[in-house]
């Protein structure tokens, strides 16, 4: 009789000191390290401005592609098909360019080696149908995201949306091309702004895809989200939802992150959320929910098994800290800001600089307001 298989996931980070800096990643690819058959998805940071035209996030996941592929020997076309690319763009402060390579591979149960009741991580992907200009920050964005974290979660065998700890989506954003296609077939665009200010297409994208996978999580019931509610009411959200949004992008990209208990990674997950821009609190919410147990700060050895950290640092909605007068809002690349003050938030706690933090819009559907979404990855 065969014996039952189960996944075992693996997370490595891998340093890029620019964009098509490939030389870690296919070091590790040629080495044995990470065997590029069993890679599925690509979690980056890549320097530059992080807009929707941000042409050194597309030169990052370009090559990163190429490399998986160079070590495949099969296409990049082939790559992009059956590995999920989540490249976030802009690094500012102490955000150090990385890319995040997750594997997977199916070994016996024996194998696995998890403790009673604690679990091990578990990833799905899925991507979603074309999401066209028209549909961006609306109910058909919301749908399709809703439908690929349904497929995500079947593929990483969660069945409880309580054991979802991350939902990262990268989807499109308008160009002046795709709202001049929208207006030939006769339809509207939420935004003529293709960029990331308060109203600009890439906060309506990330905003939509948040309220789907809320709504596929069931965190938000469906029948109240409607085109009226993205970017207006505020009570509907998820609290494990990432996303981001590029010009590059046709359709959305998902991960799904959770723990299994039949897994055998020797990796697991957990998630909190920040209060403010001042709460380290749900850095250290997050750990602690991964399994690391210490009592104020982690300890050296702590943070040695730390894998990684995904956050999201949307802009508030107000120039109000704690009761003082911030400047945030008044920045004309605030979104770099959020990026940078999220980023040496989570570094302060972690020691981690290679960190996946993510930034932009004023408010967000990813978390209540003022609060930021955080997951960590934790060795066992």
């Amino acid at each position: 009789m065969n014996e039952l298989l189960v996944p075992r996931v693996t997370m490595t980070v891998l340093p890029m000191l620019t964009p098509n800096d490939i030389s870690a990643v296919a070091e590790a690819l040629a080495d044995g390290t990470i065997d590029p058959h069993n890679v599925i998805a690509v979690i980056g940071k890549s320097e530059g401005q992080g807009l929707h035209n941000d042409y050194g996030r597309l030169f990052a996941e370009t090559s990163l592609k190429g490399a998986i592929a160079a070590a495949r020997g099969t296409s990049s076309d082939q790559v992009a098909d059956t590995v999920t690319f989540v490249i976030s763009g802009g690094t500012p402060g102490v955000i150090s360019p990385h890319a995040t390579l997750v594997s997977q591979e199916w070994v016996p149960a024996s194998e696995a080696s998890a403790s009673p009741g604690s679990g091990g991580l578990v990833v799905g992907r899925a991507h979603t149908e074309e999401i066209l200009p028209e549909e961006i920050g609306r109910v058909g964005q919301i749908d399709k995201v809703a439908a690929a974290v349904k497929e995500a979660m079947q593929s990483a065998g969660i069945t409880d949306p309580a054991d979802v700890h991350l939902v990262m989506a990268k989807g499109p954003a308008l160009s002046q091309r795709g709202i001049d296609e929208a207006h030939s077939r006769g339809n509207s665009v939420v935004t003529i702004d293709p960029g990331i200010g308060p109203m600009g297409s890439m906060c309506w994208s990330n905003d939509g895809a948040a309220l789907g996978i809320a709504a596929a999580l069931g965190e938000v019931d469906r029948r109240l989200i409607s085109d009226a509610v993205v970017r207006e009411d505020w009570s509907l959200y998820s609290s494990v939802a990432i996303t981001s949004a590029g010009g590059e992008k046709r359709r959305g990209e998902v991960i799904v992150m959770g723990n299994r208990l039949d897994s055998a990674s020797d990796i697991r997950i957990g998630h909190g959320m920040t209060a403010d821009f001042a709460d380290t609190g749900g850095v250290i919410a997050a750990l602690k929910d991964a399994g690391l147990d210490f009592e104020y700060i982690p300890s050296d050895a702590d943070k040695a098994r730390i894998v990684q950290v995904f956050a999201k640092f949307a802009l508030p909605g107000t120039n109000v800290l704690r009761g003082a007068h911030i400047t945030m809002l008044d920045d004309h690349e605030a979104h770099h800001v959020a990026k940078a003050v999220g980023g040496a938030l989570v570094v302060s706690v972690t020691g981690k600089p290679a960190s996946f933090i993510s930034g932009g819009e004023r408010n967000s559907h990813m978390g209540p307001p003022g609060a930021n979404p955080v997951a960590a990855v934790i060795r066992r």
